[in-house]
C-alpha cells in the first residue's frame, strides 16, 4: 500500500467528550466493507436523490441547488433534486416542536425510487431519536434512505455539505472513521464537526470507488473546480493539490 501524502493525517487519542470517547466502535477494512456492503451501485440502482421535506425547498433553494451538485462531484453519480413533499404530521411531536426521525425514514423509505441508491430527505424542522435530545442526520442501510435537518446548522452550507455526505456514506456502507481525520469521523456536537474535514481518508474513498465505480482523479478535479467557484480557496487547493499527483493515494485494494 502506498504511504499516504501529508494531505491526510491519522487520528490521535480522542478528547474527553468526543464520540470516540464515548463510543468505542470497531475500525472497518477496506476488506470488511466489501465483504458486507448493503447497498452498491447496480445498472438499474445508481442514482442520489435528494428529497426536500416540507418548507426547506422554500427557505434554502440556494443551499439545495448547491447540496445537489456537490453529491455528484463527491458521490460520482448522478444527483437530482426533486420537488419537496410535505411532512407528516404523524412524525411531529407538538410537546418539543420536533419531529421524530424514525417516523421520517419510514416516510421516505415507502416512497424511494427504484433507481435511487442513495434517497436523502432534507428538512429545516429539528429532529430527534428515542433517548437522544436531537440527532443531526441518520441513515437506514436497508432502505437506502436517510436524513439531514439544516435547523441547527446555523445557516452554513459548508455544515449542510460535510452532513449530507456523512449520511449519504452511511446509506452507502460505510461506518465511522475511527482511524483518520475524514468526513466520516463521528461527532457529538457542531464544535466537534467542525473540526472535522470535507473529505474523505485513502480508506473510505476506496470503498467509494469499489462501490460507485467513481474515479478518483477525475472527482477530485471536479471538486477542485467546485471549490473554487464557491471561493472555498483552500478546500480548493486541496483537492488541486491530490488531482495533480501522478496516482491517487487510496487504502487497499480489495478483492471483487
Amino acid at each position: 500500500m502506498a504511504r499516504p501524502d501529508k494531505g491526510f493525517e491519522r487520528l490521535g487519542p480522542p478528547r474527553r467528550g468526543e464520540w470516540r470517547s464515548l463510543f468505542q466502535e470497531a475500525p472497518q477494512s477496506v476488506e470488511d466493507y466489501v465483504a458486507r456492503c448493503a447497498n452498491r451501485r447496480t445498472p438499474g440502482r445508481a442514482a442520489f436523490l435528494l428529497q426536500p421535506l416540507g418548507a426547506v425547498a422554500a427557505r434554502f433553494p440556494e443551499t439545495l441547488a448547491r447540496m445537489a451538485e456537490y453529491a455528484g462531484a463527491f458521490f460520482g453519480l448522478e444527483a437530482r433534486l426533486l420537488d419537496p413533499i410535505p411532512l407528516p404530521e404523524s412524525a411531529h411531536v407538538f410537546p418539543r416542536d420536533q419531529h421524530r426521525s424514525p417516523d421520517l425514514l419510514a416516510h421516505l423509505a415507502a416512497r424511494a425510487p427504484a433507481d435511487a441508491l442513495v434517497y436523502l430527505g432534507i428538512s429545516d424542522r429539528d429532529l430527534f431519536a428515542p433517548g437522544k435530545k436531537f440527532v443531526f442526520g441518520e441513515a437506514s442501510l436497508e432502505s437506502r434512505t436517510g436524513l439531514c435537518s439544516l435547523a441547527r446548522l446555523e445557516d452554513s452550507d459548508r455544515r449542510a455539505l460535510k452532513l449530507m455526505t456523512h449520511e449519504a456514506g452511511h446509506i452507502l456502507s460505510i461506518a465511522h472513521c475511527t482511524a483518520w481525520r475524514c468526513v466520516m469521523q463521528g461527532s457529538n456536537t457542531l464544535e466537534e464537526s467542525d473540526g472535522h474535514p470535507l473529505h474523505l481518508c485513502p480508506d473510505d474513498l476506496r470503498k467509494l470507488a469499489w462501490n460507485t465505480g467513481v474515479d478518483p482523479m477525475s472527482r477530485y478535479r471536479a471538486l477542485a473546480a467546485l471549490y473554487s467557484r464557491w471561493t472555498w480557496r483552500e478546500d480548493a487547493r486541496w483537492a488541486e493539490e491530490r488531482a495533480s499527483k501522478k496516482r491517487v493515494v487510496l487504502g487497499p485494494r480489495p478483492e471483487g
